[in-house]
């Protein structure tokens, strides 16, 4: 018997169908060894030996018991350095192999297999072509991975002493922060400038009267223009126009209602469009965000289901190849449903970016170009992704699209308005894509004709600061910068948001205060890890180590040498009121009556006495005491919106009191007896937010329970009867807005 180890069961049942009865699939569920959690795991004065243990005891028994019947060992882990690194520790583990790669003298082979797609063709030809573990594969991944616990291992305690406990730094996460807290600088630095657009609403046939001047303002209603040609001012004066107040604009308004409107120039042009190439791990992410507004998390937990289903290739790729035999099934199917004109003469070729595309040797595609999503029965979210992986590896393949970009210029006196148009002549790769053109067919005008108009609009507008950024936006700055790799980018930005260093607003990226102050932090005592041109030379190096092409030992010296010397000045050089003072208060201490700071704590901002540690008087960050904030809990406001504070066994009312999450009752003894409780609206005030309980199926009233993505309705005997209903959450938040509730 074959012993076959792959990472997930889903993946195992999938190939063991291919295999014959002569092999035995399993699973190690993952890395079967790793770093130890609760300490540093590296040895650094030993060439940075790192210390594994085994992290899934009852995966390798498993393995084992299968192992010591079996006549060979088929590592057929995923084709990229984490699944070289998963296959060695696995042949360690069984004893088959020592740590140089070398087989243990056992008479029990160890072989090595990759495939990018989980097919039957893909896996009985990989079977057929093994080799040996690439240990240079394997050190990168090493490399990594101490690299990232020497940086979190050092520096986060540093963080504990110096802003707070439970802080971290990573060598790529820091850099993706630091991206964040850049750009949300740029926008509070940013100083809006008035600028003023002209346009004009045109037809071809006469209308009464004198046309209707429109000065749009700013924070007026955006004005919606009626059927017609609508011209922008391009030129006054021969010069481009460049319209900065209103008295500009109503001068040139107060011309033009003068002048005939003649067209003087029409120009049309054909154009090509081309088709992008197939996706890599990033495009994916990128596309999935902009497209369904998906996290990277959750658009590569959907990928990794549908490559262990055996319906798309390996998803963690920095590759736009595609193999001979995935551009035969495209051409033939492209041939098929549209026909030969939408088949290129020869196949489309792409150019990979990255230098080294070491994650996988293919582009992320379908293993059969003619599956359907319908057809493979997926649910909605599969679906999706599987759709526009689909259609971006067809249309890869497919003709160039051909436009006829048209442009009309009018005269109106001194000044010239233009008018874009464009209708596809031949859809090529866009027949795939049934929303990716808007024609505007402009009607057939000619030089000299007269037009008239109905509307001519002033519209204010003011620059705008630039974009926070979007998961799709952050990847590709990522990218961009050579930062992380294909594996990487989904757990970093899992990793910022985990940490609350950032938060979203709809599906925009922004720091908070602890981000920031934690940004400071390194950029002003650790430049280098906060620095994309040293992040991505390390990234760099780590794809020379794949390579062979250099000593990961030596790397990681190069590093920790100027790294360790500057960790034991800045212990001592940093100051934590450095960087958790943020600003002064405009309150005054209520114990000692000295000026106040606003610094960040545990649970956010708060007004602390500038005599701290001398005097621990503070204040929440709305100015109010503690004392002050447990009042409120008898004072009429409250009570018409929250049922009366709780009591205590012997008949004290709990108190009033806020915290990261919100204000809540705590114990009066509280945090020596650490007993808190939520807040609980009056029965009307629940009413009017989440409207009557709804009914379980045996008949019983749902109750309201909050979980880790928010509120929702359960059975009362959850989770022993997982019956849910979800709630719609801006539905919620728009009835608390109306009854004036904030917290």
């Amino acid at each position: 018997m074959k012993l076959v180890i792959v990472e997930s069961p889903s993946k195992a049942k999938t190939i063991e169908k291919y295999l014959g009865k002569d092999y035995k699939v399993l699973a190690s569920k993952g890395h079967i060894a790793d770093l130890p959690k609760s300490d540093l795991g590296v040895d650094i004065d030993n060439d940075f030996a790192p210390t594994y243990v085994v992290t899934k005891e009852a995966s390798l028994e498993k393995l084992q018991q299968a192992f010591a019947k079996a006549d060979e060992l088929i590592l057929a882990v995923d084709p990229d350095r984490e699944g070289e690194a998963i296959g060695w520790h696995v042949a360690i583990q069984l004893e088959a192999i020592n740590e140089k790669g070398d087989t243990i003298s056992r008479g029990k082979p160890v072989k090595r297999i990759v495939f990018s797609e989980i097919t039957k063709t893909a896996i009985t030809d990989a079977v057929k072509h093994p080799r040996e573990i690439d240990l240079n594969l394997v050190d990168a991944q090493q490399a990594r991975r101490v690299l990232d616990r020497i940086v979190g291992y050092k520096l986060s305690p540093l963080l504990w002493k110096k802003i707070r406990f439970g802080l971290s730094a990573g060598r790529v996460q820091s850099v993706a922060l630091k991206l964040i807290v850049d750009r949300e600088r740029e926008r509070d630095a940013f100083n809006p400038e008035e600028y003023w657009s002209l346009k004009a609403l045109l037809h071809e046939k006469k209308r009464n009267g004198q046309p209707e001047v429109v000065i749009n303002l700013s924070d007026d209603e955006t004005h919606e223009f009626k059927e017609g040609m609508l011209f922008e001012l391009f030129r006054y004066n021969g010069d481009k126009t460049d319209l900065t107040n209103q008295k500009q604009s109503e001068g040139i308004i107060s011309d033009v209602l003068k002048a005939d409107w003649i067209v003087s120039d029409i120009t049309a042009k054909e154009q090509k469009r081309s088709p992008r190439p197939p996706f890599t791990t990033s495009t994916l992410q990128q596309a999935a965000a902009n497209k369904y507004g998906m996290s990277a998390k959750q658009t590569m937990s959907i990928a990794q289901k549908l490559y262990e289903a055996g319906y798309i290739t390996y998803m963690r790729t920095d590759s736009v190849n595609l193999s001979a035999d995935a551009l035969k099934q495209a051409r033939n199917f492209i041939a098929k449903e549209w026909g030969e004109d939408y088949v290129p003469d020869n196949p489309r070729m792409y150019k990979t970016k990255s230098q080294s595309a070491q994650e996988a040797h293919e582009a992320i595609r379908p293993t059969q170009m003619s599956k359907t999503a319908a057809g493979l029965k997926l649910d909605a979210a599969a679906s999706k992704i599987y759709t526009i992986i689909r259609n971006r590896a067809l249309a890869s393949q497919m003709q160039d699209a051909r436009i006829e970009a048209t442009q009309v210029v009018v005269d109106a006196g001194k000044a010239q308005f233009k008018l874009n148009g464009q209708r596809v002549l031949f859809p090529g790769y866009l027949a795939v894509y049934q929303d990716a053109v808007s024609e505007q067919i402009i009607p057939r005008l000619k030089t000299g004709q007269q037009l008239y108009p109905s509307q001519i609009a002033g519209l204010q507008h003011f620059t705008k600061p630039p974009a926070r950024f979007s998961e799709a936006s952050l990847i590709k700055e990522l990218e961009a910068n050579g930062i992380g790799r294909p594996s990487t980018y989904a757990p970093t930005i899992s990793t910022i948001m985990a940490r609350k260093y950032v938060e979203k607003e709809g599906r925009y990226l922004f720091p908070t205060d602890t981000g920031i102050v934690v940004t400071r932090l390194l950029e002003k005592h650790f430049p280098d890890v906060v620095d994309t041109g040293f992040t991505a030379d390390m990234e760099e190096q780590l794809d020379e180590v794949a390579e062979g092409k250099l000593d990961w030992v030596k790397m990681m010296r190069e590093f920790w040498t100027p790294f360790e010397k500057n960790l034991l000045v800045k212990e001592e050089e940093i100051k934590r009121d450095d960087f958790t003072v943020l600003g002064d208060s405009e309150f005054k201490c209520p114990v000692c009556d000295s000026a106040m700071v606003i610094k960040l704590g545990r649970y956010g901002r708060f007004h602390s006495c500038s005599r701290f540690p001398d005097c621990k008087g503070m204040r929440n960050i709305d100015g109010r005491t503690e004392a002050e904030l447990a009042q409120e809990a008898y004072d009429e406001d409250f009570l018409k919106t929250y049922k009366p504070a709780p009591k205590t066994d012997d008949g004290r009312d709990y108190l009033l009191k806020n915290g990261r999450f919100g204000r809540f009752w705590a114990h009066p003894d509280y945090p020596k007896v650490k007993d808190a409780k939520p807040l609980e609206f009056t029965t009307a005030v629940f009413r009017k937010i989440y409207g009557t309980a709804p009914k379980t199926k045996d008949g019983k009233k749902m109750v309201l329970r909050n979980g880790r993505f928010g509120e929702f309705w359960a059975h009362p005997d959850y989770p022993d009867k997982k019956e849910v209903i979800r709630i719609n959450k801006k539905e919620v938040a728009q009835k608390k807005k109306e009854l004036g509730i904030t917290a």
